[in-house]
């Protein structure tokens, strides 16, 4: 049991408090209910300290628990130093709650703020709930012949489709004693973070959740966690988990994090505006996925090797590319190698090949993360 200040409900800022009862008393139908009860035991509530003083407050999820160890992966905003962007504060200390009663010292095992990842490893005799987690399946054909076709799963286990409008949830858990578990419903939505956040992966939910929702789950409607929450006034963006469990299962055999550094903004082919998905489909009739090059950033390889605004992506490395998450995976295993990448440029009327170095994010090409207030 950890024993420390206790917070009382006064203790937050005003705007905090009433942002809070309102994401608690959101009228929930009953599959959102039990959406939220079934991932509801993963999901913990988190205090960082310095000395007796609270340094912040967020959410996190159990992902992992062996051998009464267990494996909370959260955001870096935990333990972010505050006068110093990207460091974590000294003579930190991390608190996990479980539940009213049992709190548990956290140890952080691993942090990277260019993600606004953080890992903690608790010791816990009583068997911990893990999180069921969903891997998104990002691409949708703008095939026009298959409007009335239903989509399906994709085969491997537990995937589930990315669908613009299809409800989610946004979990977390009180800063305040007793913890309780806060649900926020949304849709998925198909505009982007863009313009508000550096981190080129985010995608975005209606959902509106307060600061201490940082860290914790968006939910299908299955309970799976596909995401993970960050905090905008507005609603909630989030990072995809399989970006997290990609970061995570690195960080587990080599101790240190890998950033591909993507040194463009994409998205789905889907996305793009209708007159140039018309004017797409005409020249190429064949091809109904792929990501489209929304902007190139100015020194990156992308830029060096001549790729363009709406351009579309369609290959990379030899493989199909259908959607920036598949492309943002398979660079993971290529960052620093030079690999082949066939590109569609509606000017022209055959596909190009281009050869470019996939970079990996420098200290001064870390995202940044702003708290919007």
């Amino acid at each position: 049991m950890f024993l420390g200040r206790k917070r009382k409900a006064t203790d937050c800022p005003q705007w905090e408090r009433d942002l809070e009862i309102d994401v608690m008393f959101y009228p929930l139908d009953i599959d959102t209910k039990m959406a939220a009860l079934k991932a509801s035991a993963s999901v913990v509530s988190i205090t960082s300290y310095l000395g007796e003083n609270e340094l912040s407050h967020s959410s996190g999820i159990i992902i992992e628990y062996n051998d009464n160890c267990g494996i909370i992966l959260t955001s870096a905003n935990l333990v972010e130093c505050h006068n110093r962007q990207d460091s974590i504060a000294n003579e930190i200390m991390v608190v996990v709650h479980l539940s009213e009663h049992t709190s548990i010292g956290a140890e952080i095992i691993a942090c990277d703020f260019h993600y606004n990842l953080a890992a903690l490893k608790i010791l816990c005799d009583t068997p911990l709930k893990v999180a069921s987690l969903a891997l998104l399946d990002h691409s949708s054909t703008i095939d026009p012949s298959c409007l009335r076709t239903p989509i399906q799963l994709r085969p491997h286990l537990k995937s589930c489709n990315f669908i613009p409008g299809k409800a989610v949830t946004a979990l977390a858990r009180s800063s305040t004693k007793s913890f309780k578990l806060m649900a926020a419903p949304g849709e998925i939505s198909l505009n982007v973070c863009r313009y508000d956040y550096d981190c080129k992966e985010l995608l975005r939910a209606t959902s509106k959740i307060s600061k201490c929702g940082i860290g914790g789950p968006v939910i299908n409607m299955n309970g799976e966690v596909i995401g993970i929450c960050f905090y905008h006034r507005l609603y909630t963006p989030f990072l995809p988990v399989k970006i997290a469990s990609i970061w995570w299962d690195h960080i587990k055999k080599y101790g240190e994090p890998r950033r591909p550094w993507l040194g463009m903004g994409v998205t789905n082919l889907y996305a793009a505006n209708l007159s140039f998905l018309e004017n797409f489909i005409k020249k190429f009739p064949n091809i109904f996925k792929g990501v489209i090059v929304k902007e190139v950033l100015q020194g990156s390889s992308a830029d060096s090797v001549g790729i363009r605004q709406d351009d579309v992506i369609v290959q990379f490395d030899g493989k199909t590319v259908q959607s920036f998450l598949e492309l943002f995976e398979s660079m993971w295993s290529k960052v620093g190698e030079h690999v082949e990448l066939v590109v569609i440029r509606t000017g022209n009327d055959d596909p190009l090949l281009l050869k470019m170095k996939v970079d990996e994010a420098t200290a001064d090409r870390l995202y940044s993360w702003p708290l919007w207030r």
